[in-house]
């Protein structure tokens, strides 16, 4: 699908299917609005498999999403975490804002005009989300209206119900892609959030090309 043509379904109440995922009015509205994303771990930037019986809890993710958190928090769009997972079972996710926090266009002492860094809070679940989301908007001046969430199961429910701009995996229960304003093409680890920085990115207008990678 042509560049221009996701400007064609302004008018329609309906989801459209674009090459960045399934969109709907509002998912246009909330991607030119929108100053926070709030993700969820597994099942949005993993793929919600995990293998067991080890000390270590391996999971699959894409350098795609990686590059997708690089790119919203380019464009000075905060970036926060949420997940059930904790312990050993978000060593993983624990690992990855860590190094998101150290690439070189992170804000630090010597860099304090560079990108806010990703913040991360584990072991909370269903509505112990939506009290670490008000904690983490309400530190930073941010505002539900603005805010999407990223999740892909009934844990994030009263998270979604929150937010300005809801979003959801390719993977995601049926009953969260009801809920949905944006659906990426891909599913969870696998691209998921880089469509949706993506799409976002698009409807503003913006190359990614000229935007610091890392």
């Amino acid at each position: 699908m042509p560049s221009s043509s996701i400007w064609q379904i302004q008018k329609t109440e309906a989801h459209v299917l674009t090459r960045f995922g399934t969109v709907c009015n509002e998912a246009l509205d909330g991607a030119m609005r929108i100053d926070a994303v709030i993700f969820d771990g597994d099942g949005v930037i993993t793929n919600n498999q995990v293998l067991e019986g080890l000390d270590v809890k391996p999971k699959w993710r894409s350098h795609y999403d990686g590059q997708g958190i690089s790119l919203l928090r380019a464009i000075g769009i905060r970036v926060c975490f949420i997940t059930n997972e904790e312990g050993i079972s978000a060593a993983a996710l624990a690992s990855m804002v860590e190094r998101w926090n150290s690439l070189p266009s992170t804000i630090n002492e010597n860099n304090p005009n560079g990108w806010s860094r990703v913040d991360l809070y584990t072991g909370r679940g269903g509505v112990n989300k939506v009290t670490s989301a008000e904690e983490w908007l309400s530190a930073n001046s941010l505002w539900w209206a603005n805010c999407a969430v990223m999740g892909d199961d009934l844990v994030d429910v009263p998270m979604l119900r929150q937010a300005g701009l809801r979003v959801a995996p390719a993977s995601a229960e049926y009953v969260i892609q009801d809920m949905a304003h944006f659906i990426s093409r891909r599913i969870a680890g696998a691209g998921a959030i880089r469509d949706f920085a993506n799409f976002v990115l698009h409807v503003r207008k913006i190359d990614p090309t000229t935007l610091p990678t890392q």
